[in-house]
């Protein structure tokens, strides 16, 4: 496995998805959290496949989106996972962490993700592996902040306020982000193309 970038001591938010495709709702999350987070990088990993869901799409038409996507010099787009041959999100981050120990690793994920992430192989442990940050999305009202993730990990929420020390918390630590919404949706994406 070979690392997309430099981790010495760099901060980097980790930004998995299907990218099925990727859209300007996924660089709004990237740049937001980027921003917010003063993050070094962003790293796109796009999913070799995904447990919750069938008809992944073609693995390199979906990175190609998530190149054309991740315009911004800091943002690497990475096969990372398909490399080590992983699937679940936890075997990725665990062996990213294991390789480039000495990086302020932060999980980034929309608040469309937040509300079904109980759902994740393992998500207690992603959560206990390194801090994550939530990012407003357009549909996601209330509900998400009362999500198994957000109960269980309540007294580990950070205000947003201090949301640039949340790269090298000791985890379990998390942020939610409000920002302006994006409105674009893979799902609607694909449907519109049919």
């Amino acid at each position: 496995m070979v690392l997309p970038g430099p981790t010495k001591g760099l901060r980097i938010g980790l930004f998995g998805g299907s990218f099925h495709p990727a859209h300007s709702g996924h660089y709004h999350v990237a740049s937001t959290a980027m921003k917010r987070l003063q993050l070094d990088w962003v790293w796109w990993i796009v999913a070799r496949g995904n447990p919750l869901k069938t008809g992944h799409g073609d693995f390199d038409k979906r990175f190609a989106s998530a190149k054309a996507m991740a315009h911004e010099p800091r943002m690497i787009v990475t096969d990372i996972e398909r490399q080590m041959g992983l699937t679940y999100t936890y075997q990725t981050l665990s062996t990213i962490v294991s390789a480039a120990p000495q990086a302020d690793f932060v999980w980034l994920m929309g608040a469309d993700n937040m509300v079904g992430f109980h759902l994740w192989g393992q998500w207690q442990q992603i959560a206990q592996l390194m801090p994550i940050a939530i990012i407003a999305r357009p549909g996601v009202g209330p509900g998400a902040r009362n999500s198994p993730f957000a109960r269980r990990f309540a007294a580990s929420r950070i205000p947003e306020a201090a949301a640039k020390t949340l790269p090298g918390r000791t985890p379990p630590a998390w942020v939610y982000l409000n920002a302006p919404l994006d409105p674009a949706s893979s799902t609607a994406i694909r449907e519109s193309r049919v």
